[in-house]
């Protein structure tokens, strides 16, 4: 019985303790496997807002993208946290995994006809996490300050959004809305609260450490979404029979966008662990939200873009453009603001900020211009490589002083 037992715990573990967080790993192929079902998820989210370009279907994007976050981020988590290489987690992130493969089935219109069924896979979602985070504070004593009110919000989201299959939209999206802003809210309002509570606060400055692994999770997420810009590109092309120079111009102005907006996150934020102050990894951690819901959106841009390649741009199209672009870039500029300076860099830690938004404001500006498709998206295109000239203006002043 005892052989069986110790069978048993090797291959279905307890959840990893918080204290045994390990500071330096590799991201696990279970972890990859599980980002894999958040690219169909975002692909039918911003598939549904490139057919239908207003504020209404941008305001509907952004609030089911929110959703698909707050799920990706609780997900990846609670695994860089709590996950063990055994049977429990596995089979684990395979039920989560089954659950976002069916709220992908039902994004296309999951503020429509599909809704009460999106409603029931985030809801199955929810409630696999609920008792996830639950059974940490059982197995890890020291952590139930942070998920008893962890399991407790999540439990309460969960049937907020079970009773909502039950009532008729509008009123079902009113009690998505409150469980959402439960969920946002959840990680600010236990950060104030902590101060009251010592145990509360020992977790958070354990749980508030970010690990490596964690900062390549998040540039794992912003490639997936920044493969939707590449998706758009193709697909526009694809979509015409005869390939002409025009075409051609824009896609390669499309490519040169997404390549450069990987070039400014990659260049100045990823690899690169916050500020270690709670605070600041709470805001490090939301900038993503900006950030990567952006990119989604340039990609359902980009669809259209290449979709009216031989008319006029029309204007709904080009502020998506405009705007989302200038999103993103406000977000990498905060995210550079939460992280560390390196060393004797301080004010070229500043300036990039500073060169970043400002680029953001021009770039939105352009909103105004009558400016045709390839003008456009050629200003666009040089106006982020201004980031990028200055970081490798940076860089080789910085290599030659290290020089010398």
């Amino acid at each position: 019985m005892s052989l069986i037992l110790r069978s048993y715990r090797k291959w279905w573990q307890t959840p990893r303790n918080s204290s045994e967080r390990a500071e330096h790993r590799q991201v696990t192929f279970l972890e990859l496997f599980y980002d894999l079902v958040y690219v169909v998820l975002i692909a039918e989210l911003t598939h549904a807002l490139a057919h239908h370009i207003d504020l209404q279907h941008i305001a509907e994007f952004s609030f089911l993208f929110i959703i698909t976050w707050w799920a990706w981020i609780n997900g990846t988590l609670y695994h860089d946290r709590h996950g063990n290489n055994d049977i429990r987690t596995r089979v684990f992130t395979f039920l989560q995994m089954f659950t976002v493969a069916a709220m992908a089935v039902f994004a296309h219109d999951a503020l429509g006809e599909t809704s009460a069924a999106f409603a029931v896979s985030y809801a199955a979602f929810q409630l696999i996490l609920t008792f996830l985070w639950w059974r940490t504070g059982v197995h890890d004593p020291g952590h139930r300050p942070l998920s008893r009110p962890y399991s407790l919000a999540f439990l309460i989201t969960t049937l907020l959004f079970v009773a909502s299959v039950f009532v008729e939209p509008p009123d079902r999206f009113t009690l998505w809305l409150v469980a959402t802003v439960i969920s946002i809210a959840l990680p600010l309002f236990l950060l104030r609260l902590r101060r009251r509570n010592p145990a509360m606060q020992a977790q958070f400055e354990s749980g508030a450490t970010v690990t490596a692994s964690m900062v390549e999770r998040f540039g794992l997420f912003t490639i997936i979404v920044l493969g939707e810009v590449i998706v758009g590109v193709v697909h526009g092309v694809a979509a015409y029979h005869d390939i002409h120079w025009r075409l051609a111009g824009i896609s390669a102005l499309g490519m040169a966008v997404a390549f450069g907006t990987w070039w400014l996150y990659f260049d100045f934020v990823s690899h690169r662990i916050p500020r270690q102050e709670s605070m600041w990894v709470y805001v490090w951690s939301y900038a993503h939200l900006p950030v990567t819901a952006g990119i989604a959106m340039v990609g359902a841009a980009m669809v259209n873009v290449i979709e009216h390649a031989t008319d006029p741009l029309p204007v709904e199209v080009r502020w998506l453009l405009v705007g989302s672009i200038g999103i993103v870039l406000v977000g990498i500029a905060l995210l550079i603001r939460t992280l560390p300076p390196r060393a004797n860099a301080a004010d070229a830690h500043r300036m990039g900020q500073i060169v970043i938004f400002c680029v953001a404001v021009v770039i939105v500006a352009l909103g105004f211009s009558t400016l045709e498709t390839i003008p456009l998206l050629g200003s666009i295109a040089v106006l982020m490589l201004m980031p990028v000239a200055f970081g490798l203006i940076y860089w080789i002043k910085h290599t030659e002083t290290v020089q010398q």
